[in-house]
């Protein structure tokens, strides 16, 4: 006698997407409890302070907006190179929708009350960068959800999906810019203000956005494992060159902030970064032997991203410019859990489009 499984269907037949509603209550319940306790007590729950004004928070958002700005670019160079192919193209465009939505909750998150999100929308202050970072975010989520209709009802690359695929890439681009401006303006920062800052950006949307893909297509996780090999190793330099370019500097104040980073005075997560994010993911591709390895590697590249950032941020506002306090900060247990739950709800929502599309193509 044989049993036989009958798995919950909806009403089309198709199995219920079970992972992807458990994940999305998980991100629910997280962003809620986060969101509720900062709401109640104040965001000085977050860690921040007169001296420390961006935390793990905006580092998320940094990693989620890169990601998906970098997912879009894949999508649109698919267009243009028939070497990156266009098969993943829909489900690289709904990833990288599933990375806005979770970057605009992040935003969200940091900024506290509701109304702020409000606020920077309709001030209409244009000298902001942080208005640039908002609208742009609007504009490369919105390009990319029409490149994505687009991509769905033309298969094949053609002349309307190579159009929207290079105005959503533009829009894409310049997010990214958006978000190296914000540090790279503010002159009294000199960890900021390099000309290192842009490229550093654009590479780690590059390798978030490729350690995102290993994880969700797991037919091309070999070559995308490549690429993300590649951009591991020239993170590395980058931050050899950032570090070691401050070392160098004729300048007392950016010599003292290279010193104390290096002697992990600041805090550890420069070395945290280093080790768990570039060096053990590089051993692992170089020692590795076929692609077993790869989701472990994405992970630990995807981790890297959100240190990266986050060394840059707290470094960056440690030693004060004017007569303040010295600005420590740590991740509090209600950025974590926010954090979590973002990372919960962008897996979430993309097996969740997934399911609902591949219905739809049914």
């Amino acid at each position: 006698m044989t049993t036989t499984t009958v798995k919950p269907t909806d009403r089309s037949g198709a199995p219920l997407p079970v992972g992807s509603l458990a994940l999305l209550f998980v991100a629910l319940v997280a962003i809620g409890v986060a969101w509720g306790v900062q709401l109640s007590q104040g965001l000085q729950v977050t860690g921040l302070s007169q001296q420390v004004v961006w935390g793990l928070y905006i580092a998320g958002f940094f990693v989620a907006a890169g990601a998906g700005a970098g997912l879009v670019l894949l999508a649109a160079l698919g267009e243009f190179l028939p070497a990156l192919g266009i098969a993943r193209r829909r489900s690289t465009l709904l990833l990288a929708l599933a990375a806005f939505v979770t970057a605009g909750v992040l935003i969200a998150l940091d900024l506290g009350d509701p109304l702020n999100s409000w606020r920077i929308a309709t001030a209409g202050r244009f000298t902001s960068p942080m208005t640039w970072d908002f609208w742009t975010l609007a504009a490369a989520t919105v390009l990319a959800l029409l490149y994505l209709l687009a991509a769905w009802k033309q298969p094949a690359a053609s002349g309307a999906t190579r159009t929207l695929g290079v105005l959503a890439a533009v829009a894409a681009l310049l997010l990214v810019v958006a978000e190296s401006a914000m540090l790279a303006g503010l002159a009294a920062r000199p960890l900021w203000s390099g000309g290192l800052t842009l490229v550093s950006f654009l590479v780690a949307a590059a390798v978030a956005a490729l350690g995102a893909g290993v994880l969700a297509w797991k037919g091309e996780a070999a070559r995308v494992g490549r690429w993300l090999g590649v951009g591991l190793a020239l993170s590395l330099v980058l931050v050899l060159a950032e570090v070691l370019g401050l070392a160098l500097s004729s300048e007392p104040r950016s010599t003292a902030e290279a010193a104390a980073l290096l002697r992990g005075e600041v805090s550890p997560l420069f070395w945290a970064y280093v080790v768990v994010g570039l060096l053990l993911p590089l051993a692992l591709l170089v020692g590795g032997r076929g692609v077993g390895r790869l989701p472990v590697v994405a992970g630990l590249a995807l981790l890297g991203v959100v240190l990266q950032k986050l060394w840059l941020l707290v470094a960056g506002q440690a030693v004060p410019w004017l007569a303040l306090p010295a600005g420590r900060y740590w991740p509090t247990w209600v950025e974590v859990v926010g954090l979590l739950g973002a990372a919960a709800l962008l897996a979430g929502l993309y097996l969740l489009l997934c399911h609902l599309t591949h219905l739809q193509e049914g």
